[in-house]
């Protein structure tokens, strides 16, 4: 591989360069866009982990992200390509992998933004599924170019939304890692569409209404009618009764009706394979099949099924599997 096209690098960088080039940047696999990358560990998004635990020792490691660390100028170079190159359509340039160990606890905005990075580029290679701190001695994956990696094994709420892409767009990719290659699908120059964005920020619903406490968390829990522990499919919002319930996203009504336990609910579709559930309600505002806008009245508060007192039961559900509503909705209005 030959020197970044950016600009020409001086004596420290050339070093830098013939210590990690030759060495370490490997092409894996890749369909599509050339593609070269360094061999690695797996993308990690979670529990935090050293590069020399991982096996990413084999990445070029970038240090104080200054001035005085050649790796990183070379990087900045490459990246600088990569945008050119998205900008006028021309040739588009190798994908090169590097590792960042932060020496103190940095968060993902502030890291993207001191990488000229977007923040969905760290988040998707890393694995976050949702806006995190970074902890010291961390191995976190750079790329040299802006985009969205995808998983080619979704395990998430957010890498099922962006499998929905056209994978025809992206280029497919290995990154060796501990258990062997994790291979991604590159979508180049790509950000998160309104929805990702959404889910990956905890803002993909509105609180269902103007004002509410919680009384019961989502998971196991001793049911307050029968004593029995059981599972909560969802979240109960202690309310006056007759207080209004908001949908909590656009969408379409796919049921509404009386059940022994929910009482008076409502479901509602929303795009992405998402729903949301209205339950005890006094009174129901909307028909089967119905269009709501966000924010729409569609019920009221009330008692009715199994039920101790006023409130609303709130659930989310993802392609059918109950999801804890908590992480879904803004933090302020809880």
């Amino acid at each position: 591989m030959k020197p970044s096209p950016a600009g020409r690098l001086g004596a420290g960088r050339r070093f830098a360069f013939a210590l990690f080039g030759a060495a370490a940047l490997l092409v894996l696999a890749a369909t599509g866009p050339a593609i070269a990358q360094t061999a690695g560990a797996k993308p990690t998004g979670t529990a935090p982990t050293s590069a020399a635990a991982s096996g990413t020792s084999r990445y070029p490691k970038l240090g104080s992200l200054g001035p005085d660390d050649p790796l990183y100028i070379q990087h900045q170079e490459q990246l600088a390509a990569s945008y050119t190159a998205l900008r006028s359509g021309g040739p588009e340039p190798e994908l090169v992998m590097y590792v960042y160990e932060p020496r103190r606890v940095v968060d993902l905005f502030s890291l993207a933004a001191r990488l000229n990075l977007p923040y969905e580029t760290l988040a998707t290679l890393n694995r976050l599924d949702r806006a995190r701190e970074f902890l010291p001695g961390e191995t976190i994956l750079v790329p040299s170019a802006p985009g969205l990696f995808a998983p080619e094994k979704a395990s998430t709420d957010l890498d099922y939304l962006i499998s929905y892409r056209d994978e025809a767009q992206g280029a497919s990719l290995a990154l060796e890692g501990r258990g062997g290659p994790s291979r991604f699908v590159f979508f180049r120059g790509a950000r998160f569409n309104p929805e990702e964005r959404a889910l990956f920020l905890g803002l993909l619903f509105r609180f269902p209404l103007p004002a509410g406490r919680l009384t019961s968390g989502f998971g196991l829990r001793r049911s307050p009618v029968s004593g029995r522990t059981a599972m909560h499919d969802g979240i109960d919002l202690a309310a006056p009764s007759g207080t209004e319930v908001y949908a909590a996203r656009e969408g379409r009504v796919s049921a509404s009706g009386n059940d022994p336990v929910l009482g008076e609910y409502v479901v509602i579709d929303h795009e992405g394979g998402w729903q949301t559930v209205y339950g005890h309600l006094s009174l129901r505002n909307v028909r089967l099949n119905d269009r709501v806008e966000s924010s729409m009245m569609i019920g009221r508060v009330g008692s009715t099924g199994l039920s101790t007192g006023p409130h609303l039961h709130f659930e989310v559900r993802s392609r059918g599997e109950a999801r804890d509503p908590e992480p879904l909705i803004p933090k302020g209005t809880r």
